[in-house]
């Protein structure tokens, strides 16, 4: 029998957006071997994988939420997850649920809700229409108090882009290319054609998401570690450092091994920021 002694004492939760890093970072702080191994356990796309039915067995990640901290945390009792604000949306909606049953989930709902707003529109005013659109919100506030109730020394670190046209030019790159690279990188192969709307709608898109983190956290009286992407990028063993300071984590070996990173900046990626922001100028947006 399981002793409740073996559940992990502290957690923390990487809220992030897509495009912003999170896996990096994600695999920074398991290879220290000292911070949980963060994966994506509330994604809906991870409940049906052999790896999350070993760990749930017959429960659902509601019901199974111990059988995952205790599966999950490393031997000094931390846990960490991954959790980018679709998931934060679906666990809302699986607390919500009779007896925590799984949701029934519409693949890339947010993404088709796009389609459906105007062509190159300015951005204040694409911002305002999804403000208007956005569904009431008062589930999402009882996720925090969920973890809480089983890790009361939660802590949240929000990963951030700074960069938010690169951010949804790597979006709107790895939505169109076909397979991705192995670092999750969008494919140099079949790059789509620059598509002026579709990237600003994305860009914009990426704002408001954002900019519902934090309104959750405000709700919420969280206040998280920020850790900016390219910050990671440029400087990967002090935003580690960094992030394992903030979660009270003594890490004492000399280097923090840094991961093979490709740059998603490729010279495309360049060409199409700049051609991007003329554009978009020119569109008054």
């Amino acid at each position: 029998m399981i002793q409740e002694a073996a559940m992990p004492s502290r957690g923390y939760l990487i809220c992030s957006i897509e495009r912003t890093g999170s896996n990096v970072l994600a695999e920074a702080l398991t290879q220290t071997g000292l911070a949980g191994r963060p994966r994506e356990y509330f994604s809906p796309i991870s409940q049906g994988r052999p790896w999350m039915r070993d760990i749930l067995g017959d429960s659902t990640m509601v019901t199974g939420l111990t059988k995952i901290l205790l599966a999950e945390a490393t031997p000094n009792g931390i846990f960490g997850a991954e959790l980018p604000w679709a998931h934060l949306r679906y666990l809302a909606m699986a607390l919500s649920e009779k007896d925590g049953e799984s949701p029934q989930w519409v693949p890339g709902a947010l993404l088709k809700s796009l389609e459906q707003l105007p062509k190159l529109m300015p951005t204040a005013e694409i911002l305002e229409l999804m403000r208007a659109r956005a569904p009431n919100r008062a589930k999402f506030m009882a996720v925090f108090g969920w973890f809480q109730s089983r890790l009361p020394d939660l802590r949240v670190i929000w990963l951030r882009r700074n960069n938010m046209v690169a951010r949804a030019i790597a979006h709107y790159r790895t939505l169109h290319s076909g397979p991705a690279s192995t670092q999750n990188q969008p494919s140099a192969q079949g790059a789509p054609d620059f598509d002026l709307a579709q990237i600003h709608q994305l860009y914009c898109l990426g704002l408001f998401l954002e900019e519902s983190w934090e309104s959750f956290f405000r709700q919420q009286n969280i206040t998280p570690h920020c850790v900016i992407y390219e910050d990671l990028v440029a400087d990967y063993e002090r935003t580690v450092r960094g992030a394992l300071e903030f979660l009270d984590i003594a890490y004492a070996e000399k280097n923090v091994v840094a991961p093979n990173l490709v740059p998603e900046a490729d010279a495309l990626s360049e060409e199409w920021e700049l051609r991007y922001h003329k554009l978009s100028e020119e569109a008054g947006l």
